[in-house]
């Protein structure tokens, strides 16, 4: 029986998300005027363009109290050592989580790693980032058809404001030190590239390039990131306990005592004393082996988030975070989003 894929759209009054089985897009998100805000486009492997791969799971699933979307994806390039592609999705308040997972099922070569390029299309008016290993943050105009950054370091973090003042912005998950493998590895780099391309802003990310003599383990890869746009604030804040968080969310032990706290509230609760760790302690991780993982625990931000307020909506009470001032990112998306009890997605067309 043929499969029949087609693309799922879903959001709110304020935004739209679209996805789509095959072709160059994995995702878009639009605003309410159907002006689009970020744009995210496929990969390729082993020399393969991940547009000619076959879909064969592409699943939207909304979850019980409507507070969450969550999108399951997998598809095969039909070529060389057959490169199996895997998304995982979540999606709420304004931002989103993603895992891409990238594993070779045959014996043909394996080899070079690029995911997906990031588009913000334009016109944008300016943009700032940030570079691993770097202090300060990087704010430039709109120039067109400049480059902005190209490098074998990571820019872990972009933030693109349009024309009017609607934003957007990118951000590499808890798993930095995936993405800066190639630092780490003997007859390997990568290459970052961000630049404007006729009024769209790019960002572009090869994550793993191998030099022809290297023999390439063949393993899987999974990697992480954050996005998130624009929504209309909703000025109503109710009232919160607060629920301090001690150190790094990575930690284990950490994450423990504050899912601990959540099922035991009986009011709801916001986060306190929060600021974005960058940190390379591995046993976070649990991986105590290594002796440097360098992670941001921004995802596990994101994700103790969707499970606190999954729990609470039971309670008819939400989950929040009231970051401290910082440096690190000083004006992010994500960490507005999250600073407000999350609003119910429909979608705009039958599962």
């Amino acid at each position: 029986m043929k499969k029949n894929f087609t693309p799922f759209s879903a959001g709110t009054e304020d935004w739209q998300l679209k996805a789509f089985p095959a072709g160059k897009t994995v995702l878009e998100i639009s605003n309410s005027k159907s002006r689009s805000l970020l744009r995210i486009n496929r990969g390729e492997l082993a020399g393969f363009s991940e547009v000619s791969a076959l879909p064969e799971i592409f699943r939207l699933h909304r979850a019980e109290d409507s507070l969450s979307l969550s999108l399951e994806t997998r598809s095969i390039i039909p070529f060389g050592s057959e490169f199996q592609v895997e998304r995982d999705v979540v999606i709420t308040n304004g931002c989103a989580s993603m895992t891409t997972s990238v594993a070779a099922c045959n014996r043909g070569e394996v080899g070079n790693i690029t995911l997906e390029t990031i588009e913000f299309p334009g016109p944008w008016a300016k943009i700032s980032y940030r570079i691993w290993g770097e202090e300060k943050m990087h704010c430039c105009k709109y120039r067109e058809n400049a480059e902005f950054y190209a490098g074998s370091e990571l820019p872990w973090y972009i933030q693109v404001e349009y024309r009017g003042g609607v934003k957007a912005e990118f951000i590499t998950g808890s798993d930095i030190w995936r993405h800066r493998a190639a630092a780490k590895m003997e007859g390997v780099t990568s290459a970052f590239r961000i630049a404007d391309n006729d009024g769209t802003l790019v960002l572009e990310r090869a994550v793993l390039i191998y030099d022809k003599e290297t023999v390439v383990e063949k393993r899987p890869w999974q990697f992480e990131s954050l996005f998130a746009w624009s929504v209309l604030c909703n000025e109503e804040v109710s009232e919160a306990a607060p629920l301090p968080i001690p150190g790094c969310l990575a930690s284990r032990k950490t994450q423990r005592s504050l899912r601990q706290s959540i099922r035991k509230a009986e009011s709801s609760l916001q986060l306190t004393e929060y600021t974005p760790q960058l940190c390379t302690e591995s046993r976070h991780l649990d991986r105590s082996g290594k002796k440097e993982l360098e992670h941001i625990d921004l995802q596990d931000l994101f994700q103790l988030y969707c499970w606190g307020n999954r729990q609470l909506s039971r309670k008819s009470m939400s989950l929040t975070v009231a970051p401290s001032s910082n440096e690190l990112l000083p004006h992010s998306l994500l960490l507005e989003h999250l600073s407000r009890a999350p609003e119910p997605i429909a979608p705009d067309e039958e599962e």
